[in-house]
Order: structure tokens, then C-alpha cells, then sequence
């Protein structure tokens, strides 16, 4: 079987532009007046129906692998808003609805329907007349006749708009309330603290010194209460300088009986310092 791929729309104007359901091409002809010999009572009811679901269905014959007339059934105009007598008018006029992102998802179902196969559903957008962005789900299915040539394809086309945008939607919230919740992560994890005692405030607003706070919410830390060399030389200036020199003597010797009246880091043993307090 020979193969035909549509790979641009130029090659598929071409295709479409073979016959385009004139009087020369009987086959075409004939199946156009099949389709409006159906029974008035099937036609009501498939009318009814597409109404419905907002759907249409549309059959597109081919002769010698090229489409030359498409059928546009009742219902076209709900879901496109054009005329079955507006596509007869123009025959590319459909083509010419889909949305240009999805043209080639479209190019790429035709071609498999012209090599006789059967496609999966695909998705697509079209404009309506009214300029209206739509959604639509297209399946189309290869007919052949006894001999097994292929003469035509028929699609169902559904208005799936609701659907897409309500997951549109869906997927909008979840990326704001994703956004909101990392929002709320960075500000837990902001910690208010007094810029002048340095207090921390707590969940319920109360003002805790910050070893209280910390010793509250991390039970495995245990706090040792010292003084940095600032401020033990702001609050006790005359014990300071002793301990200073204490040190630098302790350094210069190798060892010190007082070695725990200053610390590696110029820290100032409490329990020296309420010694001073008393002394004083």
C-alpha cells in the first residue's frame, strides 16, 4: 500500500484541492446524496443528540489516497460556529480554524488516516467565527470498501472545552497555592527578635530572652551563662584587666593555679565574677 504523509500545509491544500466535492466526482456525488436520504426520525435523533453532547461528526472521501470532498454533519455549527454551507463554500476552512500550535498534531492524524490507519484521539484548539478559543477532541477511523481501499475516514469531534479549562484552572490554583506554601515555609522560618534586648518573640506573641525561648523549643541544648571579653570589661573594667594579666602571666609561665578565671576565648567565669561582687 502506498504511503501518503502530509508533512506542511501546502501539501495538504493540494490534497484537498483535488475535486473538492464538484460535480465530476461521483463517488463524492453519490455518498453526498446518501447522506440526506436518511430517514427524517435518524436525522432528528442524531441532531438531538449532537446538540447534547456538543459534538458533530464529518467524513471526508478519498480517491486514489487524496481527500477530495469533506461532509460536515449537523452540529458543526454549535461547536465551530460556521455553517455547513460556509464549509461547503470553503473548503479549507476548517483547516484554517485549528490553532496554529496545533496544526501539525492535526497534519499528523490525516497523514495516518490516508495510510489506512487508525490513529489514536488527539486534542486540539480551533477558533470559533465569533474569535472564541475552543477545545476538541478528534477521532477518526479509516472506512475501506469490500476490497479493502481505502474510500473515506469519518471523524467524531467533541467540544472538550469545559473540561480543559476547568483542569486549566485546577492546575493555576495548585500552582498558587504550591507558591503560597512555600511563601508560608520562608516566613516560619523567620524568627522576630528584638533589635535592642534581643528578645525573641513566640506562636503566641509573648517576649522571651533568647535562651529561654531556644532551651523551650530544642530540649536537647543546655546553656552555660558566661561573659564575652566585651562585656565583662564594660560591666567589672577592674576585675577585666586583672584577669587579663592573670592570663598573660599564666601564658608566659605554661599554667596557672586561676585558669578558670578566663577561657580560650577571653570568657569571664561567672562564678569569679559574683566572687568579685561580693568582695566589692
Amino acid at each position: 500500500m502506498k504511503q501518503t504523509r502530509i508533512d506542511s500545509y501546502e501539501t495538504l491544500t493540494r490534497t484537498l484541492n483535488t475535486g473538492q466535492g464538484k460535480s465530476d466526482n461521483k463517488e463524492a456525488a453519490q455518498q453526498l446524496n446518501a447522506s440526506v436520504q436518511a430517514p427524517d426520525e435518524s436525522v432528528r435523533r442524531y441532531e438531538q443528540l449532537a446538540r447534547a453532547v456538543k459534538a458533530f461528526v464529518f467524513t471526508v472521501i478519498i480517491k486514489n489516497g487524496n481527500a477530495v470532498c469533506t461532509i460536515h454533519y449537523p452540529g458543526v455549527f454549535q461547536v465551530t460556529g460556521y455553517t455547513e454551507e460556509e464549509y461547503a463554500a470553503q473548503p479549507l476552512l476548517w483547516c484554517n480554524m485549528i490553532y496554529a500550535e496545533d496544526k501539525e498534531i492535526v497534519f499528523q492524524q490525516i497523514a495516518q488516516l490516508l495510510r489506512g490507519e487508525t490513529p489514536p484521539p488527539i486534542k486540539h484548539r480551533i477558533t470559533q467565527k465569533n474569535g472564541a478559543i475552543r477545545w476538541l477532541r478528534n477521532t477518526s477511523v479509516p472506512v475501506f470498501d469490500s476490497q479493502g481501499k481505502l474510500t473515506a475516514y469519518d471523524g467524531l469531534i467533541m467540544d472538550i472545552s469545559e473540561i480543559e479549562f476547568a483542569e486549566a484552572k485546577e492546575k493555576r490554583q495548585i500552582a498558587e497555592l504550591t507558591s503560597a506554601l512555600v511563601m508560608v515555609k520562608a516566613l516560619h522560618s523567620l524568627l522576630p527578635i528584638c533589635c535592642s534586648c534581643k528578645k525573641i518573640r513566640d506562636d503566641k506573641g509573648y517576649w522571651q530572652q533568647i535562651d529561654a525561648y531556644i532551651a523551650g523549643h530544642f530540649s536537647t541544648i543546655t546553656f552555660t551563662h558566661g561573659l564575652c571579653p566585651d562585656c565583662a570589661k564594660r560591666l567589672y573594667p577592674k576585675y577585666y584587666e586583672s584577669a587579663l594579666a592573670i592570663g598573660r602571666n599564666a601564658k608566659l609561665a605554661g599554667k596557672t593555679k586561676n585558669q578558670s578565671l578566663i577561657t580560650d576565648g577571653g570568657r569571664v567565669s561567672t562564678e569569679n565574677l559574683k566572687h568579685e561582687r561580693r568582695s566589692d
